[in-house]
C-alpha cells in the first residue's frame, strides 16, 4: 500500500516538468524567429542601401568622366613688338685719304681728334719726279704753242698746207693736255680735307714714303669722319621687314649708358631682302651735336614694330606632339575638337597664331595631354576678378 501511494504521488511531478519544458521550447522558437526576422530586415536594408549607393557612385562616376575646363578666346590686333638689333656707329661721311702721287711726307698739320674744315691742308708731300715731269711738259707746251702761232700766221698767208697746220695744232693741244694732267698731279702734293669733320686716324710722320693709290691700310694717310650726325646699319629679319618704314623712330642704347637711350630714325631701307642672310638692311641716323657719341662704338637699336594684326593666344593653350602645334577647341555640342595651328612670333607668355583659329573660337587652357577629339567637357564659369 505504501508503494502504491508513493507511486501515485510522483505522477503529477512528471507532468509539471513536461509543461515547463514546452514553455521553454516555445520561447526559444519565438526568440529565434525574432532574431531571424531582424536579420532579414537588416539584410534587406543593407541590400537597399548598397543599391542606392551604387546608383549614386555611378552618377558620380559619370559626372567625373566629363572634363571641366577653362577657355579663352584669341585676342585680335596683335602686339606692338620691340626688336633689338646690334649695330656700329659710323660718321655720316667717312673717308680714308690716300696719296695720289709717290713721294715723301714733308709736313703734316692735323692730328687725331682735331676738327677740320673742307679745303684745309692736312699734309704736304715732296714729289720730285712729278715736279720734273711738269717742268718738261711746260717746256714742250711753250714750244708747241709758239710753233702753232707761227703756223697759224703762215696758214693765213696760204704758205703751208692745211695738213701741216692741223698737225701743229694737234701737237699744241696734246702738250697742253699733258701739262694740265701733270699740274693736277703736282697739286696732289697738297693733301686737303674733303669735308667738315674730325681726324679719326693719322698714319703718317714727316719723312715717310707714301705710294700713290690705295694699296692697303698701311698706305692710308688720314681718316676723316663727319660726326655731327652719325649713322648705323642694322639688318631686320625677313619676317619683320614689312613692319619697318622710313621715318619710324628708334631707340639707340650704348652698353655703358643703358639707362639713357638716344633717339634716332630710319632714313633708308634697302628695299630688297638679302638672299644670303634673308634680312633687310636699314640705315638709321642719330644727331650728335654735342659729339658725345663716337664713330665705331657698339650700340643696340630697339625698333618699335607696329602690330601685324594677327591673333594672339596664351602659350599655355598649346599642345605639341608629332602632329605639330595644336589647340583643343570646345564646340557647341560640349565636345573637344583638336585643331592644328601655325605659330608666328613668340612674345613669351603669348604667341601669334597665323592660321587655324578664328576670333570667336573657345580654346581650352592647360589641356591635358590625354585630351582627344569628341571628349565631353564642361566649361567652368569665369571667376569674377
Amino acid at each position: 500500500m505504501t508503494d502504491q501511494r508513493h507511486s501515485h504521488q510522483g505522477l503529477p511531478q512528471f507532468h509539471l516538468h513536461d509543461h515547463s519544458r514546452s514553455k521553454v521550447v516555445r520561447s526559444a522558437r519565438l526568440i529565434t524567429a525574432l532574431i531571424i526576422l531582424l536579420l532579414l530586415v537588416g539584410l534587406g536594408r543593407a541590400v537597399l542601401l548598397r543599391r542606392a549607393n551604387a546608383g549614386e557612385l555611378a552618377n558620380r562616376a559619370a559626372q567625373s568622366s566629363i572634363l571641366q575646363v577653362r577657355v579663352v578666346q584669341p585676342a585680335t590686333g596683335g602686339y606692338d613688338a620691340k626688336l633689338t638689333l646690334p649695330g656700329t656707329l659710323q660718321g655720316l661721311q667717312e673717308a680714308q685719304i690716300y696719296a695720289r702721287s709717290n713721294g715723301y711726307v714733308r709736313q703734316w698739320f692735323k692730328d687725331i681728334g682735331q676738327p677740320v674744315k673742307k679745303g684745309e691742308l692736312l699734309a704736304t708731300l715732296d714729289i720730285p719726279e712729278v715736279n720734273e715731269q711738269v717742268a718738261e711738259a711746260r717746256a714742250n707746251f711753250e714750244l708747241a704753242s709758239s710753233a702753232f702761232q707761227r703756223w697759224s700766221s703762215l696758214r693765213a698767208q696760204d704758205a703751208v698746207s692745211q695738213q701741216e697746220y692741223d698737225e701743229k695744232k694737234a701737237a699744241f693741244h696734246q702738250s697742253e693736255a699733258v701739262l694740265r694732267r701733270l699740274t693736277d698731279m703736282q697739286n696732289f702734293g697738297k693733301v686737303l680735307v674733303p669735308f667738315d669733320g674730325i681726324v679719326t686716324k693719322r698714319n703718317i710722320n714727316n719723312g715717310d714714303l707714301v705710294n700713290a693709290g690705295n694699296g692697303g691700310a698701311a698706305q692710308t694717310l688720314y681718316t676723316i669722319a663727319q660726326i655731327d650726325v652719325l649713322r648705323l646699319y642694322v639688318y631686320v629679319p625677313q619676317n619683320r621687314a614689312a613692319r619697318v618704314h622710313i621715318g619710324d623712330p628708334v631707340e639707340i642704347t650704348l652698353p655703358e649708358a643703358a639707362d639713357k637711350p638716344l633717339k634716332g630714325k630710319i632714313v633708308h631701307t634697302a628695299g630688297a631682302i638679302d638672299t644670303a642672310t634673308r634680312t633687310l638692311q636699314i640705315e638709321i641716323q642719330v644727331t650728335n651735336a654735342d659729339h658725345s657719341l663716337m664713330p665705331g662704338a657698339y650700340v643696340e637699336v630697339a625698333l618699335n614694330l607696329k602690330a601685324a594684326g594677327g591673333l594672339i593666344l596664351p602659350t599655355n593653350a598649346l599642345l605639341f606632339n608629332a602632329l605639330g602645334s595644336r589647340v583643343a577647341l570646345v564646340v557647341p555640342e560640349g565636345q573637344v575638337k583638336m585643331q592644328v595651328v601655325t605659330l608666328g612670333t613668340d612674345y613669351g607668355r603669348d604667341v601669334e597664331i597665323k592660321t587655324g583659329l578664328k576670333p570667336g573660337d573657345k580654346v581650352i587652357l592647360n589641356p591635358p595631354d590625354s585630351i582627344s577629339d569628341g571628349q565631353k567637357v564642361v566649361v567652368e564659369a569665369a571667376q569674377a576678378k
